[in-house]
Formats: structure tokens, C-alpha cells, sequence
């Protein structure tokens, strides 16, 4: 299990490391972990969401899910911008799971009962970074919020 996580983060045939070519896995936490932190508070209805996604998306036992939400801490801590984790996400996923990602976000920000106006905002930029239309980020949100 542990080790098939820090496999996620070792060197890749090409040169780059994991830690700057990031992994899917990782890519999708960080934007969660980023979606969470944004109004200032680590709330635990949203780390309870946060592990229920990526458990359902990528079918880590629960072990495996704390290392990756840890990592994607550490790593949006250093991180500069969105760029080097939409980037890997628009490479890994067609469009309809880009819009699934973004329902996902906003289910993050709905966990605490209250999406905060940054929130929103960010969920909005990264839509837009990683390709999803208005259309489709209103249409995620209607969803996330039928859902919670």
C-alpha cells in the first residue's frame, strides 16, 4: 500500500521527478486540499469529504488516502500556482471527468455548510484552467448541492 504511494513519487523515465511532473493522484488532492484551506480553516466535514472523493475515484485503501492528503498538503503549501496540478489533469482525464472533478470540489466547499466566497472563486479558476465551460461548472455545482 505505502509503497505503491511513494511509487507515485519517484522518478520518471523521462527526468522529471513526480514531485514536479505530479502524479493524477496527487494533481487531484492538491486541488481539494486547496479548495479546503481557501477559507482559512481545516474543517473536518471537509477532510471527511475530501478522503470519501478519492477514495471513490481512485480506490486507495484508507492508509494510502491519509499519505496522499498529506502530501497534497505539503505540496500546495510550496506550491506557486494551479498550473502544475491542472496541467496534469487536463493530460489524464477527458472533458466529463474534468466537470466530475469540479463537482467534486464544490462538495468540498459544501462539506462545512458554507461555501465562502473564495471558495467559489477558486473552484471557478480552476474550472476554467482545466478546460470546463460555464455551462458545465453551474451545472456541477447544482449537482454537488442536490447531492450534499
Amino acid at each position: 500500500m505505502i509503497k505503491r504511494l511513494k511509487n507515485l513519487f519517484m522518478d520518471t523515465p523521462g527526468g522529471k521527478s513526480r514531485s514536479q511532473e505530479h502524479g493524477i493522484e496527487l494533481a487531484v488532492a492538491a486541488l481539494m486540499v486547496e479548495v479546503m484551506m481557501m477559507d482559512g480553516r481545516l474543517d473536518d466535514a471537509e477532510q471527511s469529504v475530501i478522503s470519501t472523493q478519492l477514495q471513490r475515484r481512485f480506490k486507495l485503501p484508507a492508509e494510502e488516502i491519509e499519505a496522499l492528503i498529506s502530501q497534497a498538503t505539503d505540496v500546495t503549501e510550496k506550491a506557486h500556482d494551479l498550473f502544475q496540478f491542472t496541467s496534469r489533469i487536463i493530460k489524464g482525464y477527458p472533458i466529463n471527468e474534468r466537470t466530475d472533478i469540479v463537482r467534486e470540489l464544490w462538495r468540498v466547499a459544501m462539506a462545512d455548510g458554507h461555501v465562502d466566497v473564495y471558495e467559489e472563486q477558486l473552484i471557478r479558476r480552476i474550472a476554467e484552467l482545466i478546460g470546463v465551460h460555464h455551462q458545465h461548472f453551474i451545472s456541477a455545482k447544482i449537482q454537488a448541492r442536490q447531492e450534499s
